[in-house]
């Protein structure tokens, strides 16, 4: 989707600030006068083991969660999915795992050493986006209330139906 966009010359939707000059794989060109630079998602071609992960966490990934780590290589994936504004974790080389390994980390120690829920993204108005670990299904955590708004069935139906602008 974000390509066809970008095509129609709408080249803002893939800049991003560069992170790391490790991430290159997915960068093209320069760096702009705003320190912006366009970048493309890459298919991986390797995937990433999450063994060592699961296992200092004591937890299993939802199929999910691995697959979205996995699948490509990407600086941005955000839009509108009904009425909120999301945006998801990157997966950026050589800063994922560890990048991951910090949210889990955080996540667990603010919910009582616990994690049913995974943290993959923000939205909007700073609720968390989490996946359910056992069911794949996707909510919007609001932390001082305690409570969960389920939004998506699953991490495809969530990122199919973006939307660029209200």
């Amino acid at each position: 989707m974000r390509k066809e966009i970008a095509n129609k010359c709408l080249d803002t939707l893939f800049k991003t600030p560069i992170s790391n000059e490790d991430n290159l794989i997915i960068y093209d060109g320069e760096v702009d006068e705003e320190e912006y630079i366009s970048w493309e998602p890459v298919e991986k071609t390797l995937s990433q083991d999450f063994t060592s992960l699961e296992n200092e966490f004591d937890i299993k990934l939802h199929k999910s969660i691995v697959e979205y780590f996995n699948s490509y290589w990407f600086a941005d994936l955000d839009g509108f999915y009904k009425e909120h504004y999301i945006a998801l974790k990157p997966v950026l080389p050589k800063s994922e795992i560890s990048s991951f390994r910090e949210s889990l980390k955080g996540y667990k120690e603010n919910h009582g050493n616990s994690l049913k829920k995974i943290p993959i993204g923000i939205e909007g108005n700073g609720l968390l986006v989490v996946i359910e670990n056992k069911s794949g299904i996707i909510q919007l955590e609001d932390f001082e209330r305690g409570t969960y708004e389920h939004i998506a069935e699953n991490m495809q139906e969530l990122i199919r139906n973006f939307r660029l602008k209200r």
